[in-house]
């Protein structure tokens, strides 16, 4: 018959700290203009982050920030395109001397010229973000600073219409939230 000896080493239980609802979203997260495809949100102190990009394809992002308990403020639109974008850039008009000696103007054309009229990020009182924009292969979004008094926030964000959470990526380790709205406890 065999003797086993079982050694039994002493449960140690070391405290650990877990991460308040709001430390996941700190740090941004990894992503690449043109290439991904996804609402991208994070924050730095009292400062947040919401950004979006397409996969080359225009789709249309909207929806809105609401907060509880304090303002929102500072609101900065991050847009890389411009708002007016010139097609083309027309020609100069030709200037010459007739035979009387009289000067002649033609052969112009002005450029051609499309407004980016259809976004909008906009504060909709102290306590809520609207925004609608449309987007193609680059990168778009906003930046916000909370009060210290707010007490939690609320992010409703849809692509062409619809909500897609498995479009959301929070904080330095790009995590998924999994549903939206999503709710931020920040107290």
């Amino acid at each position: 018959m065999r003797t086993v000896f079982i050694a039994l080493m002493p449960l140690l239980l070391v405290p650990v700290q877990a991460k308040s609802q709001a430390e996941m979203y700190d740090g941004k997260p990894a992503f690449a203009e043109g290439t991904d495809l996804a609402y991208y949100i994070w924050r730095d102190g009292n400062s947040w982050h919401v950004r979006w990009t397409t996969r080359g394809a225009a789709r249309r992002f909207t929806g809105s920030v609401n907060s509880d308990g304090g303002k929102l403020k500072s609101l900065k639109r991050i847009d890389v395109e411009k708002e007016t974008q010139v097609l083309y850039p027309g020609r100069p008009a030709h200037v010459w001397v007739g035979p009387r000696g009289r000067a002649h103007v033609g052969g112009g054309r002005a450029p051609v010229t499309v407004t980016r009229e259809q976004d909008h990020m906009e504060m909709d009182g102290d306590n809520t973000i609207l925004f609608n924009a449309l987007t193609t292969a680059d990168i778009d979004g906003f930046d916000f600073k909370v009060e210290e008094k707010v007490e939690s926030l609320r992010f409703t964000l849809n692509i062409n219409g619809a909500p897609r959470p498995q479009l959301v990526e929070i904080g330095r380790d790009n995590q998924k939230p999994g549903s939206l709205p999503l709710r931020v406890s920040l107290k």
